[in-house]
């Protein structure tokens, strides 16, 4: 004979699920399922971005897949959840996200305006928008629409006249890096080791490699030489790329926030947690190599 506090107890815990099915319905899991796509986008970007040099240029093609997927994504999250709130829970049409299209520029400025309606006192409230950021969004917003394509259009013969998006890079990003934090005293000593490695063992070695920017090196000395350059521009294009990333998580937190626990909409309870990694300071860009949100 089954207790009648069991029963109760029983319908109490299938109540429960009824809600929590609710709660954390499709709408939900989709939101969820979106932001940690574009979190782990984002991770994996910059992680490949700090590895990418002129002798494997596959990181740089791979990093800005990653990242102009994941800043894009992110960037429709943040629209999503905006418009959730503004109009009473409902979420826009297919019709206006297709709208808004793969211009990484334009979603960026429209994440500005979003972000300028919330909280004035949020940590990296402002938008990270010197020159290297905007290099950055340049790149990955052409990369995004016609670059991505470069390689095959150019060998079918239909690049029209359209950059490389490695060179690009460098010109947009890696060069303004370099002159802002490569140190002419560092400079000096690198290219001393790199002399040094030529009078080694450039007589009896032969270099068949091409720079970034496309310039062709042909001996030791360059190869090297190249080599210091990249070291800091992998470091700081992680660093200038994650304050961009940063930013647009800062703006999720809000919204998730004033989405879910001001508004109850339940679709954005917990929008914010894949991007809680990226909330630390330049500092800590700066020594973390490896990023994922799967693993802290």
């Amino acid at each position: 004979m089954r207790l009648p506090w069991i029963d109760k107890r029983i319908e109490l815990k299938r109540m429960m699920e009824k809600e929590l099915d609710v709660m954390f319905g499709a709408q939900w899991q989709a939101m969820q399922r979106e932001a940690q796509l574009a979190a782990e986008q984002a991770a994996h970007g910059v992680t490949v971005l700090g590895r990418a040099n002129h002798a494997q240029t596959g990181f740089y093609t791979q990093a800005f897949f990653a990242l102009s997927i994941g800043l894009e994504r992110m960037g429709k999250l943040i629209f999503l959840a905006d418009h959730a709130i503004r109009n009473g829970g409902t979420f826009p049409t297919d019709q206006n996200l297709r709208k808004i299209g793969h211009d990484l520029g334009s979603l960026i400025n429209k994440c500005e305006e979003i972000g300028a309606g919330l909280s004035q006192n949020r940590d990296y409230m402002a938008r990270p928008n010197d020159p290297i950021h905007q290099g950055i969004e340049n790149v990955l917003s052409l990369f995004a629409t016609t670059l991505r394509y470069y390689n095959l259009n150019h060998l079918a013969g239909a690049d029209r006249g359209q950059q490389d998006p490695v060179t690009l890079w460098w010109e947009k990003v890696a060069t303004p890096i370099c002159d802002r934090h490569y140190s002419e005293r560092q400079r000096e000593k690198d290219e001393t080791e790199a002399a040094a490695m030529e009078f080694m063992i450039g007589d009896i070695s032969t270099v068949i490699h091409n720079a970034e920017n496309g310039d062709p090196i042909r001996n030791v000395n360059s190869f090297f030489a190249q080599g210091r350059v990249t070291r800091v521009v992998q470091k700081y294009g992680r660093l200038y790329t994650m304050q961009i990333v940063r930013w647009l998580a800062s703006i999720m937190f809000d919204l998730s926030h004033r989405g879910a626990y001001e508004q109850r909409i339940q679709a954005l309870l917990g929008l914010h947690e894949p991007f809680t990694i990226f909330l630390n300071e330049d500092s800590y860009f700066r020594g973390r190599r490896t990023w994922s949100i799967y693993s802290l």
